[in-house]
């Protein structure tokens, strides 16, 4: 196992840990918007005191020449869809070992979440994440078999 796989581990444990607290808690919605070269995993977000942790993964889609993103932009968005808060993560260049595909990231926030709101995550381009629209061909299935005539 490499350095940053151990610290990664070690990470996971500790906010792990810390959120094993009682209180009240909020189902929290996330969203990712990557790109062709690079997937950007769903953030996950953790209390941690008085602060949210958020982390995530961000790894090369194929071995290429490209330069990985320097850093992420995440948004705290209201139930209407505007952007309250913004925060950014510095990503560490993917490749700086030859077997590594992904890199982690993790940012504290003071952010106060209610139910129905989301936090996005996009690569950091100076402009608003993009909005991720519900896929069109979701159909509600009945929880029963219909009666039979």
């Amino acid at each position: 196992m490499n350095r940053i796989s151990s610290m990664a581990l070690l990470l996971s444990a500790a906010l792990t840990a810390a959120c094993a607290s009682f209180g009240p808690t909020v189902e929290v919605v996330s969203q990712a918007s990557g790109s062709a070269s690079f997937s950007l995993g769903t953030p996950s977000v953790y209390k941690s005191g008085d602060e949210l942790a958020i982390v995530g993964r961000v790894c090369r889609r194929s071995r290429s020449t490209l330069l990985s993103p320097s850093r992420l932009r995440l948004e705290h968005v209201s139930m209407g869809g505007q952007p309250l808060e913004t925060a950014q993560a510095g990503l560490t260049a993917i490749y700086d070992n030859p077997d590594q595909a992904c890199t982690d990231y993790s940012v504290r926030v003071r952010w106060r979440i209610v139910q129905g709101e989301t936090i996005r995550a996009c690569f950091d381009r100076g402009r608003p994440c993009p909005v991720e629209t519900p896929a069109n061909a979701v159909i509600a299935v009945p929880a029963t078999a219909p009666p039979t005539p």
